[in-house]
């Protein structure tokens, strides 16, 4: 009975992280992708001027989340959450009102402050903390809602687009955020733990099992700023995509349903990729995973930069399957890593490089597809950025020794 139960407060608290997911990542980053032909149709805008609200989206939150990181350790997770999500709720509303560009950009800086406290390091802290075995598996599918999202959220807008038109579909996805606010104001209990008298923050940590290391220590160490460098690269080539997948389809010949179905299933062999490799992070050296899905995404990336129609499915399916199994990755070697005391903190730094390459990554390659004419070129970026972090990637390493001295070897 125990067993069920400790399995049913894993499988409770990861889906619930999903569900926070799936609404703010999907309304924000990826479900929001179906509308960019209409928008550009209907206020004619280039695709580098819309895509640079991504830009501000992704760099604001980048700049916000070690700030936001602290808050979180302060005060915990739930409270930032459920603001977050009633303000992603107004914004979406605002969204169906919008004439010119700055009207798109201040919403997005917005999207970024909430982003901040009801995304994916907020999630992925309040999983750490309820959650001490099986928690690969649990992060794996709470994370697992940034790509959900990119599945369910299309499914959802298709239809209001194609019925009611941008603006009304806006209006009606803005109820979505107040729906999940009111769930996780009933389900999320908050946690504590209790204070310890020793200074030595290296140690094991008995409640969480993991070992937990001073924000201050963690700067300190090589694998803290190869995560950083090996985030902004990866993330740089996802949202590269992500963002400009819709657009990319179209230019492909794909029909408007067509490329949202797509969409969807790219998002859903990236959901199950992070499933999977939630799972195998139990069984498998991490480090090794990580490697190998940078470099499956670096294919990916090959794949579309040689702009052939053939490839498109071998491009997406490569790329997803990277992409998925690295974004659950890198948040878990954070986690075993550096522990979840300082993980506001640590994890906010880390969200800001990965932040400020998520950024990049959507703007530029909407920017040098409209100077070059295509996206081969922007991919070609990619693929450069990739082989950096699959070399970057060999300084990700466990921290394997804490001296007396309390120095941290790496």
């Amino acid at each position: 009975m125990a067993n069920k139960n400790s399995f049913l407060k894993v499988l409770g608290v990861a889906i619930l992280g999903t569900i926070l997911l799936i609404v703010s990542n999907g309304l924000t980053i990826s479900g929001i992708t179906i509308f960019d032909e209409a928008i550009l149709n209907d206020l004619d805008w280039t695709k580098s001027e819309l895509k640079f609200r991504d830009f501000i989206n992704l760099v604001s939150a980048a700049l916000l989340a070690p700030f936001v990181g602290a808050v979180i350790d302060k005060y915990g997770a739930k409270r930032l959450m459920i603001i977050g999500l009633l303000v992603i709720s107004a914004m979406l509303y605002l969204y169906s009102k919008i004439e010119f560009t700055w009207h798109v950009y201040l919403i997005h800086f917005v999207f970024a402050i909430a982003l901040s406290g009801a995304g994916a390091l907020a999630v992925l802290i309040m999983v750490s903390k309820r959650v001490t075995e099986k928690r690969g598996i649990a992060i794996g599918i709470a994370l697992a809602g940034t790509s959900a999202g990119g599945i369910i959220i299309p499914q959802i807008g298709i239809p209001l687009l194609k019925n009611f038109g941008w603006r009304t579909a806006f209006q009606y996805e803005a109820l979505l955020p107040i729906l999940v606010a009111i769930l996780l104001l009933i389900f999320i209990k908050p946690v504590t733990f209790k204070e310890k008298t020793t200074t030595d923050t290296s140690e094991k940590d008995k409640e969480t099992g993991l070992i937990e290391v001073q924000f201050k220590k963690a700067l300190k160490t090589p694998v803290f700023w190869a995560i950083c460098i090996a985030g902004a690269c990866c993330f740089y080539s996802i949202m590269g995509l992500i963002t400009n997948l819709f657009l990319y389809l179209r230019e492909q010949d794909f029909s408007v349903v067509s490329a949202g179905n797509t969409l969807s299933i790219f998002f859903m062999i990236i959901l199950g990729s992070k499933l999977v490799s939630g799972a195998i992070a139990e069984y498998i050296n991490e480090h090794k995973l990580f490697k190998i899905q940078v470099s499956l995404m670096a294919l990916g990336a090959l794949c579309i930069a040689l702009d052939s129609p053939v490839l498109v499915w071998p491009a997406l399916i490569l790329y997803a399957l990277g992409w998925g199994g690295l974004y659950t990755i890198i948040n878990y070697i954070i986690i075993t890593t550096f522990g979840v005391k300082s993980a506001g903190k640590i994890g906010g730094i880390i969200a800001a490089f990965k932040g400020l390459g998520a950024g990049l990554g959507a703007w530029m390659t909407g920017l040098i597809s409209d100077q070059t004419g295509s996206y081969s070129m922007s991919f070609w970026v990619v693929v450069i950025i990739l082989c950096i972090a699959i070399s970057v990637s060999f300084f990700i390493k466990p921290i394997v020794s804490v001296q007396e001295t309390g120095k941290i070897a790496s």
